[in-house]
This record gives C-alpha cells, sequence and structure tokens, in this order.
C-alpha cells in the first residue's frame, strides 16, 4: 500500500500485521480522491483510521490537519510511524480510543472538521447502519463539509440526510454526504 499522489507520493505505508484491519484499496482509494478533487486546506477526521491511508493521502494532497481516531494500539502506533514516514507530524494528531470515546473527546474540544472519512469494520454495521456515523458526528462539522462512508453492500442510503450517492467496488460501497 502506497501513498497515491501529492507530496509524499510513492511512499510506502505499513500495516500492522496479523490484525483485523482492512486497509482501503488502491482502487478505492483513488477513486475517492479522484471524486473529492481539490482538499487544499481541509480539516479532516479519520475514524476508524486502520492503517491511517485515507487521512495520510488527504495530507499528501495538500489537507491542513488530519485526527486519526484507531482504537488498536497496535494499528494507532503503525500510523504514528506511517505518519513519521511521510512527515507529516506538525499536521496531525492520533487519538487511540474506541469511536464513542473519541467523539465525545472531540465534541469537549474546539476541532471542527470539513472532510470526515468513516472505514468502520464491518461487523460495527450489525448495530448501526452507515448514516447513524453521519448523524453521531454533526457536532464536529464545520460548514462546507463532505462525508465518505465506507460499507458493505447491504445498504441503501436514499433518503438519509444530506446523502448524495453511493459507489459501488464489488462488495465494497463508498457512500458521500455532503452540506454545503
Amino acid at each position: 500500500m502506497r501513498v497515491q499522489t501529492g507530496t509524499a507520493k510513492g511512499r510506502k505505508l505499513k500495516s500492522p500485521s496479523g490484525s483485523d484491519i482492512r486497509p482501503t484499496s488502491s482502487r478505492v482509494k483513488k477513486s475517492i480522491f479522484d471524486r473529492l478533487g481539490n482538499i487544499d486546506g481541509a480539516y479532516v477526521l479519520d475514524l476508524f483510521a486502520g492503517t491511517g491511508s485515507l487521512g495520510i493521502e488527504a495530507l499528501s494532497r495538500n489537507a491542513e490537519h488530519v485526527v486519526f481516531i484507531e482504537r488498536d494500539r497496535t494499528a494507532a502506533s503503525v500510523i504514528r510511524e506511517n505518519i513519521e514516514k511521510c512527515g507529516f507530524n506538525a499536521k496531525t494528531k492520533v487519538i487511540s480510543a474506541d469511536y464513542t470515546k473519541a467523539v465525545r473527546i472531540l465534541q469537549e474540544g474546539s476541532e471542527r472538521f470539513n472532510l470526515v472519512f468513516i472505514d468502520p469494520p464491518y461487523n460495527v454495521y450489525k448495530a448501526k447502519i452507515p448514516s447513524d456515523f453521519v448523524n453521531e458526528i454533526r457536532e464536529l462539522l464545520e460548514t462546507p463539509w463532505e462525508i465518505v462512508v465506507e460499507h458493505d453492500k447491504v445498504y441503501n442510503l436514499d433518503g438519509s440526510a444530506n446523502y448524495i450517492e453511493t459507489r459501488g467496488y464489488g462488495s465494497t460501497q463508498v457512500s458521500y454526504f455532503r452540506n454545503d
């Protein structure tokens, strides 16, 4: 897995060995960033960050700041290594906590985001649907914002608030939510 373009183009990213981390495929990552277009100056939240590849790609494409949330301490350590390898320490924060606690920590602070990546383990969707995450983080968003949610293909999100579209890549689906 490599950074695809921008200032860190070609840098190889480490992935935790033997973990349940499911990195976003290169094809899906390319499609996401092609769809997003220019993200210069974006304040990014990478929830369920895994290897950090989405947030690091955003930094490589001139995002201003990225907060990575990852519950697994080994994975959070790998994210820190990947950030260091790409030279993005000054533009990042890594929070090693579960989703609920991390969102609560962020809500108590002053950071707000206009681009959010949400890519939880698919078993999380037994208790939530993709649009639940959008609703739970609204307080952290600064308008205009865009949210990218990766999920499996069992969800039809038409009618969800701020829903734009879903694009499919085999069994993986990526849904976009926006408020401008």
